[in-house]
């Protein structure tokens, strides 16, 4: 039994690394692409010093997990009580990604995914945000899925050419994008105003809470408003991944249509 748990993490299409040389190296030459540290509770002393301070200095979260997990995520191999969760692509921290935004008035849409749990749907976001123009997808760095193998797969390599962006805090990057003009919008399935009582504005930035949960209470505190994608039937609500999607691709519309009627005033 153990050595087919050890076969099946190996075949496993998530990324990691492990090994304190491997780990050290991507921390001090490439911590852009590393999402998460794990270091393993039996670890002490100098190695812990150095590996925390080097994630504190870029910014990159870390925690403290036991043998099972360790084991899970590098196949039994001798991982030197330290891995690393790494992205197949380079991540940007939020206030890189709003400088990729053009300047008004050329219309601009981004979406912001609040603690998702399911890497599937981060995925899946990320490939519909592709598809209606996003500018990048953003995602906290603790307490969520992180874009790793799963992520690069279920999006169809959406991932891997979507700029994505990593955050500390979701109410901060709400204000900060505010604050270069954005339009923020949470979806609630409680809201009383849906995504079609009028056209959703040219810059425009959605906000998708974790599966079950929904937003959390100060990201839906910041946004400017709170819409939901109206239903029909007794299907209970959408899927994280449907909702945004239906309402990036309403915002697509709207301003593609806009688009096409100043270019033929032209």
């Amino acid at each position: 039994m153990k050595d087919y748990i050890k076969e099946k993490h190996r075949k496993s299409p998530e990324n990691y690394c492990w090994g304190r040389n491997s780990v050290l190296f991507l921390l001090s030459r490439n911590s852009s692409r590393c999402l998460k540290i794990f270091i393993s509770k039996t670890m002490k002393g100098f190695w812990v010093g150095k590996i925390t301070k080097l994630c504190s200095d870029a910014g990159i979260p870390f925690t403290f997990v036991g043998h099972d997990a360790m084991f899970a995520m590098t196949g039994g191999e001798n991982h030197q009580g330290i891995a690393a969760a790494v992205s197949p692509a380079d991540v940007l921290d939020f206030g890189e990604a709003l400088e990729t935004v053009p300047p008004p008035p050329e219309p601009a849409m981004a979406v912001i995914m609040d603690h998702l749990e399911d890497p599937r749907n981060m995925g899946a976001i990320i490939r519909s945000a592709e598809a209606a123009g996003a500018i990048f997808a953003a995602f906290p760095s603790r307490r969520g899925a992180l874009p790793t193998g799963t992520v690069a797969k279920t999006s169809a390599g959406a991932s891997l050419r979507l700029p994505l962006a990593s955050l500390g805090n979701v109410a901060g990057a709400i204000r900060e994008a505010q604050k270069t003009g954005f339009w923020t919008i949470g979806l609630d399935e409680e809201a009383p105003r849906t995504i079609y009582d009028s056209p959703l504005p040219e810059r425009c930035l959605f906000v998708v809470g974790g599966e079950g949960s929904g937003m959390s209470r100060t990201a839906s505190a910041n946004c400017d408003e709170l819409l939901r994608v109206p239903m029909e039937g007794e299907g209970g609500s959408l899927n994280a991944s449907v909702a945004v999607s239906v309402c990036m691709f309403e915002w697509a519309r709207i301003n593609r249509i806009s688009r096409v009627r100043s270019e033929e005033k032209r």
